[in-house]
Order: C-alpha cells, then sequence, then structure tokens
C-alpha cells in the first residue's frame, strides 16, 4: 500500500535536498516554527490566521504563470493515534507533485486545519508523525502516518467502525493520486494510522533509503 502512494519514493528525493537545508528544516521543525521546504532547498514558513487556519505557503515552488487552487485539509486522529502524540512528536505533511516529481514539507499542527494553494496538477499526500528528538530528519522514527480519506471522517459511526477494525485499512483509505484542477476549492481528509498496523510499514526513514528499488530521475 505505501508503494502506491509513493511514500517511498517521496522518501528517496527528500534524501536530495542539500543536507544544510535539510538540517534547518528540521531544527525549525523541532522549535515549532511550521518550516516548509522544497525539493531545491527553498524555505519559507507557515502562517495562522485568527480563524488558526494554518496556510502553507507555496508561492516559491509554483510559476507565476501557473493556475492554482485552494485546498483545504485537516486530519482524523482516532484514540489509538492520539496516545502516540506528545511533545516530542511532530507533524510532517508531504505533498508529491507527479508531473514535475516535486516535493513539498510543511509542519503541521494535530489540532489545526490546514490551506495549500497548489498548481493544476497530480498530486500524492500524506502526513507523518515523527520524533522530534531524533538528530536529524532522515534518522526520525516514524510513529504514525496519514493518508487520504475515501470519506469524511469526521462522523462518529466511521470512528466506532474504524476502532473496532483498525487493520482493515482499505475501508477509509484512497491511494489514488488526487487530480488538482479547474474547480476548486479542494477538501482534503487524511486519517492517521499507528504505523504499526501497517504491515510492511518502515519504522524510520533510513529503512526507507535502504530500498533496493533506484530513485527516479529528477
Amino acid at each position: 500500500m505505501l508503494e502506491s502512494i509513493a511514500v517511498g519514493k517521496c522518501i528517496h528525493l527528500l534524501s536530495r535536498i542539500e543536507d544544510k537545508a535539510l538540517d534547518r528544516f528540521w531544527q525549525d521543525t523541532s522549535a515549532g516554527k511550521y518550516p516548509i521546504i522544497d525539493l531545491e532547498g527553498n524555505m519559507g514558513y507557515s502562517l495562522s490566521d485568527q480563524d488558526g487556519l494554518l496556510f502553507v505557503r507555496n508561492d516559491f515552488t509554483a510559476s507565476t504563470y501557473e493556475d492554482c487552487e485552494f485546498v483545504f485539509g485537516n486530519l482524523f486522529l482516532p484514540d489509538t493515534v492520539q496516545e502516540l502524540l506528545s511533545r516530542d512528536k511532530v507533524l510532517i505533511l508531504m505533498v508529491y507533485r507527479k508531473t514535475t516529481r516535486n516535493l513539498l514539507l510543511s509542519e503541521l499542527e494535530a489540532d489545526a486545519r490546514y490551506m495549500l494553494d497548489l498548481p493544476h496538477g497530480l498530486y500524492s499526500f500524506f502526513v507523518l508523525v515523527l520524533d522530534a528528538g531524533a538528530k536529524d530528519l532522515l534518522d526520525s522514527r516514524i510513529y504514525a502516518v496519514g493518508l487520504p480519506c475515501k470519506e469524511n471522517l469526521n462522523r462518529p459511526e466511521l470512528e466506532k467502525f474504524y476502532l473496532e477494525h483498525p487493520a482493515d485499512i482499505r475501508e477509509f483509505v484512497d491511494s489514488a493520486p488526487i487530480d488538482i484542477k479547474r474547480g476548486g476549492p479542494f477538501y482534503l481528509n487524511l486519517i492517521m494510522i499507528d504505523a504499526e498496523k501497517i504491515p510492511d510499514c518502515p519504522m524510520l526513514f533510513s529503512e526507507f533509503l535502504q530500498e533496493d528499488e533506484p530513485s527516479p530521475p529528477l
């Protein structure tokens, strides 16, 4: 399942960001500054409005000639994942644009909605709950993975079903890339799943990097 949403591919791409830029991103993430970074090492910072909406800036990754759409997202956190969250954990949103093979990373808040302004294209989205105390990002332990939902999970009956059948994630996850096109805004719900409940999910970034598959060319 993880291969189908390009998690491994994205992490291989992530390892190509200049070490100094990635270290700065991780330091600012651990300090709760809500940084953003792309494959070129460009950095920015998210902004929050008075209603708590986190705006994930994307102006350094998109051409001024591209049409963009707003994407509003939130996280569904079952009790099993909430127990994993603490001060020494961080949430990282990863957005992979298939057509350009670009990658955007941003720190999120567990209880805040977020918004992106994305150029038209096919995208994969996921969130990782990581150990903020790791020396660097690529040595961080992965505690949970957030994947796009087929439905809006802000309904008690769906949460109850998930808690009773936590291994049956196919009931909730849509692994197909999302086509961001004219006609937005788009609304994205990501369900957080304990990494230990995902078959064959590596627990560390370094395990992804040891895969035998070659990285795609940039």
